[in-house]
């Protein structure tokens, strides 16, 4: 049997895409806090937080164009990490954040992995491939 769930308007689609890149713009420009633990696993949580928020902000583009097409989400994921590589240049601006490479390579790991996921979960949310 054949499952889709309904498929919310294309303004609301688009509009969770703008509400991921603001709220990881926000998170990127706010002071750390220190109540946040460092590692989790023996990796840093920051790691775990660029790769949900780049797969999230990848997969709300795929939604958003209810595609699972394998060029879209290239695209979609290259857009994701193009706005990370922003995000880490304007960093580099503010004096309490840092800007490094290797979150732009999180970012970009995360945005694959967000492409992925959506290609395998985008006829649940009734995308064509």
């Amino acid at each position: 049997m054949n499952r889709t769930l309904p498929v919310a308007p294309r303004p609301l689609r688009y509009a969770g895409v703008l509400a991921c890149a603001v709220v990881i713009l926000y998170a990127s420009v706010t002071a750390v806090d220190d109540g946040v633990p460092t590692t989790l696993f023996g990796i840093g949580t920051t790691v775990y937080l660029h790769v949900i928020a780049y797969a999230g902000f990848t997969g709300a583009i795929g939604y958003a164009r209810l595609s699972a097409d394998r060029r879209v989400l290239l695209l979609a994921a290259g857009l994701s990490t193009l706005y990370g590589i922003g995000i880490e240049l304007l960093q580099g601006t503010i004096p309490y954040r840092t800007m490094t490479l290797l979150d732009v390579g999180i970012n970009a790991f995360g945005a694959l992995l967000g492409a992925t996921l959506w290609r395998l979960t985008a006829p649940v949310f009734g995308a064509e491939r």
